[in-house]
This record gives structure tokens, sequence and C-alpha cells, in this order.
């Protein structure tokens, strides 16, 4: 399969949308431990790590939901939003506004990924887990 994202129906629908709030468990973890682990000193690092982590969940849930992009969209935009508020909650940690506009830019680069056909190979590996199952 090449070209745009699939339109066929995952077998493992469910699996995979349990892969992906463990994405976002792992995200909103990380985003909420007391210590995080220190950054290389490189400027902006925070932020690409912020692009990076929403590249992969847009990208991801833009695959499990091809005809629903718009609302994958908001709704991770959202929780972005809900993570930094968390964040400045905590009393320990900073929410950031520019921390947010990296999630965003990460998730419009990997939902625009996905409907590339960058994760194509979810749909080839559902069929295959499919093929061997039956």
């Amino acid at each position: 399969m090449s070209g745009a994202i699939s339109a066929e129906r995952l077998h493992y629908f469910v699996l995979w949308c349990l892969v992906g709030a463990g994405l976002c468990a792992f995200f909103l973890y990380a985003c909420l431990m007391p210590s995080p682990p220190s950054e290389p000193g490189i400027p902006y690092f925070d932020k690409v790590e912020h692009a990076g982590s929403f590249i992969v969940m847009g990208a991801w849930f833009a695959a499990v939901f091809p005809r629903r992009l718009l609302r994958v969209g908001l709704w991770l935009a959202v929780f972005a939003a809900a993570t930094e508020l968390l964040q400045a909650a905590t009393g320990y940690r900073d929410g950031d506004i520019l921390d947010w506009c990296a999630d965003c830019a990460g998730l419009v680069i990997g939902i625009g990924a996905a409907r590339l056909g960058a994760m194509n190979w979810l749909y080839g590996l559902d069929r295959f887990v499919a093929s061997k199952a039956h």
C-alpha cells in the first residue's frame, strides 16, 4: 500500500486505540513527573521533545481514525493544553504556551505524515496479526 492513508478498517481497532491511550498516558506522566531528566543544553530542546511527542501521537491517532482527522487534531490539541494547565497547577513544573504551540506544530506534522501514508505500516501489521490469528 502506498500513497494516502488507508481507508480500510483495522481488525484490532480496540487494541490500536489502547496503544494510543498508552502513548497519551506516557506523555502525561513525562509532563507531570516531579524530576524530569535534565536537558542536554541545546536551546529549545524541550520544544523539540514536545513536537516529537505530538508527531507520534498525531500520526498514530490519524492512522487509527483516518476519517476523523480534524477531530483527532482538535482532541489532541485540547489534551496538549490540559497537560500545560496541569503542569502549571503542580507547583513544581511550569505550563508554557510555547510548549503547547510546539505540541500543535507536531500534531500538524504527524497528521500530515499519516495522511500521506507514513502510517500505512500499521495496516500491514494489523492484517498480518489478523492472518495469524485466524
